[in-house]
């Protein structure tokens, strides 16, 4: 039963900060304080969690009401950013490696053109008559 009750002020706190879509430093500080509030009834039961500090949808919806609206935007700004340097990153990385593969197929190509493994070797009629 107390590992259960555990259990739920866990998936309480989990379900809280999953529901954050960015995580600043203000936002980690917020989390860390309900952390230990939520620490403090180890006790309740997910609902009785629920019923003291709302659920948590309304945990965070209180938090984001009470926070400057230009900082919410410019973290989310940032965030989009981020975002986009690692997709353009990943992408560069990945044309790189085609060309790198590319070149290595060209380079191999060329040396078993060189040096070619498989000789043909045509067998005439004369020559099966001359043995």
């Amino acid at each position: 039963m107390v590992q259960n009750i555990m259990k739920d002020s866990n998936k309480y706190f989990r379900d809280i900060k999953k529901l954050f879509p960015i995580h600043g430093k203000n936002e980690k500080k917020y989390l860390k304080n309900i952390k230990q509030q939520v620490d403090e009834y180890e006790n309740f039961t997910y609902e009785q969690l629920e019923e003291t500090f709302g659920t948590p949808i309304n945990v965070v919806t209180s938090y984001y009401e009470t926070i400057d609206s230009s900082y919410l935007l410019k973290r989310i700004n940032f965030k989009r950013i981020i975002t986009y340097v690692c997709a353009i990153c990943l992408l560069l990385v990945t044309l790189v490696l085609c060309y790198e593969m590319y070149t290595v197929y060209k380079a191999k190509q060329k040396f078993n053109d060189m040096f070619p493994i498989t000789e043909e070797t045509t067998i005439t009629e004369d020559e099966r008559m001359e043995n």
